[in-house]
């Protein structure tokens, strides 16, 4: 089973990625990430008002945070990541917005290369 991802709460914690990370962007969202020295990746979500309505902004985050589920168990420990919905995000689907995240994670360095190994647990 997937262990559950922390998520930055704090706003120090938040304004502190941003003021030392380091960021990467796509058509459908930013990526601001700055080492944390812990064992785990812990993950931020935002939409500002850009993205459209209260509704819009809430699929936004929904939409990262579904997309990070499933690319948590090949992100490098060690980070906090701050993930914000542009406003292109609002017109499109689930799987692409996966695949936009990956390949922005991917560029940042963050997610961890590929086992060679064959997984037998399925």
């Amino acid at each position: 089973m997937i262990e559950r991802q922390q998520r930055l709460r704090r706003a120090s914690e938040v304004r502190r990625v941003y003021a030392d990370g380091r960021s990467w962007t796509h058509p459908l969202l930013v990526v601001v990430a700055r080492p944390n020295g812990l064992a785990t990746t812990r993950l931020g979500f935002t939409a500002s008002r850009s993205v459209g309505s209260a509704v819009r902004r809430n699929r936004a985050r929904r939409l990262l945070r579904e997309s990070a589920r499933h690319l948590l168990p090949s992100l490098r420990p060690g980070w906090d990541v701050m993930l914000v919905a542009r406003a292109r995000i609002a017109t499109v689907r689930q799987p692409e917005v996966e695949r936009a995240l990956a390949g922005v994670l991917a560029r940042a360095g963050l997610l961890e290369p590929p086992s060679s190994a064959v997984d037998g647990s399925r």
